[in-house]
């Protein structure tokens, strides 16, 4: 009989934080690091007795396979997560320490979701009159309109974090960061939309339907979007009104166009100091960094996943 290896299964018995989503991505991601454990003849069996040294013998073999930085970054939080669920916090924080480059990789390609499709969707979800497919509607709309994430648009709850012109986005946000970004009208009107809706009774209701797990509600999401038009082969993502968001906040804070929606450099800036003049500069850094807090990033250079960026 093959003897069980003790530091893979002990990944199913781990006590993790956050989402079903995160969790399900951590577990997956620790199993590649016991992977690479056992292939470059590792034998530690506990997790509490997991080393930099263990991690870093992990990353070298992911180099030399050819992963990616970003996936390789990504394994490291899994690994991070597990460590912590066990009470071992001597993992180095910083991926630099095992040779990890801190890059944010910038394609340039507009990601956002046209209104047309956007609207389309909403609207066909509503006119449908089934209950499930409303809230859907719903949660589109507090991504388009609020930057949500997916979580967070079924977990928000107007009774609860509605406060006025500030919402405070709380739940299920990634890593448990909150924050509470203002509301102009429009915002505040889809809040009142929301509170009418007859979805929230209590404080602690989501747009979950009562005996739905998460991971069941998330499923039927996507199928839902998906049979509106809202999918990758048709032009536009749920992430993709994130996208949307950031880059009307973008316009809205600065006057002028996000990057993305250039084709070069000299376009970008001959139409951002036309508008701006000598504040262009200080305008994009200061947009940036609102957007970033505002989408919940705790790092200014992931704006640029969303705006674009011609920095080399």
């Amino acid at each position: 009989m093959k003897k069980k290896d003790s530091l893979r299964y002990a990944i199913g018995r781990s006590n993790l934080t956050g989402s079903y989503k995160t969790q399900h991505n951590h577990r997956q991601e620790a199993h590649r690091f016991v992977d690479a454990l056992r292939e470059s003849g590792q034998g530690v069996s506990k997790w509490t007795n997991v080393t930099n040294k263990h991690v870093s013998i992990a990353v070298s073999n992911w180099e030399r396979c050819g992963l990616s930085c970003a996936t390789v970054k990504n394994y490291l939080s899994g690994v991070r997560a597990l460590c912590r669920a066990f009470g071992n916090d001597r993992i180095e924080p910083n991926n630099s320490a095992f040779g990890v480059l801190n890059r944010t990789y910038v394609d340039g390609v507009d990601k956002s979701v046209s209104d047309d499709i956007y609207n389309k969707a909403v609207v066909a979800l509503e006119a449908s009159g089934d209950d499930l497919k409303c809230r859907v509607s719903l949660m589109l709309r507090f991504q388009r309109m609020m930057g949500m994430r997916l979580e967070e648009s079924a977990k928000y709850n107007p009774l609860r974090d509605d406060h006025g012109n500030i919402a405070h986005i709380h739940v299920g946000t990634k890593g448990g960061r909150p924050r509470w970004p203002s509301m102009n009208d429009e915002q505040c009107k889809l809040m009142e939309v929301a509170r009418e809706s007859g979805f929230y009774q209590r404080a602690t209701d989501s747009l979950i339907p009562v005996g739905w797990s998460e991971r069941q509600w998330v499923n039927f999401v996507y199928k839902a979007v998906a049979s509106v038009g809202l999918t990758k082969e048709d032009g536009g993502t749920m992430h993709g009104l994130r996208h949307a968001y950031a880059q009307d906040r973008f316009n809205a804070l600065t006057g002028f166009d996000a990057p993305v929606k250039f084709d070069s450099l000299a376009d970008y800036q001959g139409n951002g100091l036309s508008v701006a003049g000598d504040l262009f500069q200080t305008a994009q850094d200061q947009a940036r960094y609102q957007i970033s807090e505002e989408l919940g990033h705790s790092r200014i250079a992931i704006a640029s996943q969303y705006l674009g960026s011609f920095e080399r």
